[in-house]
């Protein structure tokens, strides 16, 4: 009971956590390109896991599924740049909402993939989950453009696409690396936008680099530390506690982000939005209890 309660309180303190990752990131984007915060935030991030790696190095582990890897890699990667752009120009807890909705596309891939039976409760948390991103993308709701909410359903697709890697792959691979291949990849993908011509795209994930002030460096080095740490309790919280619990109060962090970015000046969500972001709670919840 005190370990389930401690792992209760790490997901809480995680989703904080991520809360004040999305704060920062809302602060440095009306100044700095959304790609160049995803750059800062992966690399400070792989410069831990290198240096994990080096003091501790991996056991001997079986290998050999390095195309799985890569995929895992570029799809958290490109994920992770869909989320923080999602961050950068909806209301904070929109782009939370639209990221929590990986159980739901976690449980319908794995109907995919798997074709083995579900559960009617699976199929039922499916269909809510899709219902609540229809209420929170509603263009009467917030501002948000086709391509916008193509980006907010791809940072939760993106993201259930990379943890069904994490199958295979953590048998094969110590988990650090599986995260190095994260953030390696999160590392890289922003900088490829700077090779293309961003005048043609019609949003603005493309955008030429932009040199930090020094205010603006102290900013982007609380971002790095802020979200390794949140990883960590992550982490921590799902080692120690029940999946489908924990995952559960994994969503409180949308009703924290939704209070931050009213803070930093988002408007007040109505009534839709909320009740889509009460679906995708439900929905999620259902999928992470009727699936392993």
């Amino acid at each position: 009971m005190k370990q389930e309660s401690e792992a209760i309180l790490s997901i809480l303190f995680a989703g904080f956590l991520f809360t004040l990752m999305g704060m920062f990131v809302k602060v440095l984007t009306p100044n700095l390109p959304a790609m160049e915060i995803v750059f800062a935030r992966n690399f400070f991030g792989l410069i831990w896991v290198m240096v994990a790696l080096w003091f501790n190095p991996p056991k001997m582990q079986q290998g050999g599924k390095p195309f799985v890897l890569l995929f895992r890699g570029f799809a958290g990667g490109s994920a992770m740049m869909a989320y923080f752009y999602n961050m950068s120009v909806m209301p904070l807890g929109t782009a939370f909402a639209f990221s929590a909705t990986s159980p739901i596309f976690l449980a319908l891939l794995g109907v995919i993939f798997t074709h083995q039976k579900v559960a009617l409760k699976v199929w039922i948390a499916i269909f809510i989950g899709f219902f609540g991103i229809l209420l929170i993308s509603n263009p009467t709701s917030i501002s948000l453009s086709f391509s916008g909410l193509i980006l907010g359903i791809y940072s939760g697709l993106g993201a259930a696409l990379a943890y069904l890697s994490i199958v295979k792959l953590s048998k094969a691979y110590d988990t650090r690396v599986i995260i190095a291949s994260l953030m390696l990849s999160g590392s890289i993908l922003p900088l490829f936008t700077q090779l293309i011509p961003y005048e043609i795209y019609p949003i603005a994930l493309f955008e030429r680099f932009v040199m930090p002030t020094l205010w603006e460096w102290i900013l982007i080095l609380g971002l790095g530390v802020v979200s390794t740490y949140a990883q960590i309790y992550l982490t921590k919280a799902y080692s120690m506690g029940n999946p489908p619990i924990i995952g559960v109060m994994s969503y409180m962090t949308i009703f924290m982000a939704t209070f931050a970015g009213i803070l930093l000046g988002d408007k007040v969500p109505n009534i839709f939005v909320i009740i889509g972001m009460l679906l995708i709670v439900l929905g999620g919840s259902l999928a992470a209890f009727g699936k392993k």
